[in-house]
């Protein structure tokens, strides 16, 4: 009769554990990240070639599927792990702030989050190892993707509550194209591009998941950078972050006579997101939540995943 009662409680909690594990590392931020990386990776080894001779090469052996696997695992683990990492430093101060996070809400222990980021660390570590084997130049990816790790930990350790917030997302998004011509090769002049349009997707990625919590930052003295630069002008400048990026798209599009549906879907799908997190904003009282961060998050992922899409078609 015990092991009866036992045994559903321990299968609730294994699948509360594993959909907290998932709340713990920043799904869909994660998700945004490592496809973009991926469209980028897909992209130079296109190259030239339409999709249909890409399968070609991957099937014939031409291109190893594997490390274009390798590649993709290494980029969600390590930012896996940040996200995780960044949720275990901060659970006290998330117990302060009230948040529904995965630790102060109980999904997950701390000790489960420690042990997890060491995991997705030791995964994103060994996947970097065996993308070197294909490596355009070998395995200096490995200190590449660690230098880039190290970002992510200078942001959870120290900038997170400092005006110099912004600086590991300004310097850490246009290291995600760097990191794939340094693996797969294949850069071309008009890639470059890609570097100021993640420059300013910085902006409104980390502005946006800043806001929500501005008033409890004022109160417990976390001068990081919305609150250095203040609510209203935060709002604005992301808000124009989101607006350039859509521009950008419009221009490159312009210059490069690039596939017509991919831009129609990028600009509606982007537009459908971004007009409602605005209506969001606005029935909110201009006030940033989680709700608005995440429709932001959607629609600068559309932008960017779309404007990658245009140069592939």
């Amino acid at each position: 009769m015990s092991e009866m009662t036992i045994q559903p409680k321990e299968r609730f909690k294994f699948l509360k554990e594993f959909i907290g594990a998932f709340r713990l590392m920043h799904f869909l931020p994660v998700m945004t990240v490592t496809t973009i990386g991926t469209c980028i990776a897909i992209l130079t080894l296109k190259g030239t070639s339409t999709f249909s001779e890409l399968f070609q090469d991957f099937s014939s052996g031409t291109i190893q599927i594997a490390a274009l696997i390798f590649f993709i695992l290494t980029i969600f683990f390590q930012e896996a792990f940040c996200g995780i990492q960044n949720d275990y430093i901060d659970r006290d101060i998330d117990l302060k702030y009230n948040k529904s996070k995965a630790i102060p809400d109980g999904w997950v222990s701390a000790t489960f989050a420690f042990w997890f980021s060491i995991i997705c660390f030791v995964l994103f570590t060994g996947f970097s190892i065996g993308v070197g084997f294909w490596s355009e130049t070998n395995f200096w990816g490995i200190l590449f993707i660690q230098g880039a790790n190290l970002l992510g930990v200078f942001y959870n350790l120290y900038a997170k509550h400092r005006p110099i917030s912004i600086i590991p997302y300004m310097l850490g998004f246009p290291l995600i194209p760097t990191y794939v011509w340094i693996t797969f090769g294949g850069f071309e002049l008009m890639y470059l591009w890609m570097l100021p349009v993640l420059f300013i997707v910085s902006f409104p990625a980390h502005i946006a998941n800043e806001l929500p919590d501005y008033d409890l930052d004022l109160e417990y003295g976390n001068r990081n950078f919305a609150v250095f630069l203040g609510k209203k002008f935060s709002t604005i400048l992301y808000w124009l972050g989101v607006v350039l990026i859509e521009v950008i798209v419009v221009i490159v599009y312009i210059i490069y006579n690039f596939n017509t549906w991919a831009f129609i879907g990028t600009i509606v799908l982007s537009l459908l997101f971004g007009i409602a997190a605005f209506i969001m904003l606005w029935k909110k009282k201009w006030e940033t939540d989680l709700l608005v961060f995440n429709l932001v998050t959607a629609c600068i992922g559309v932008e960017v995943i779309g404007f990658f899409v245009m140069f592939g078609l």
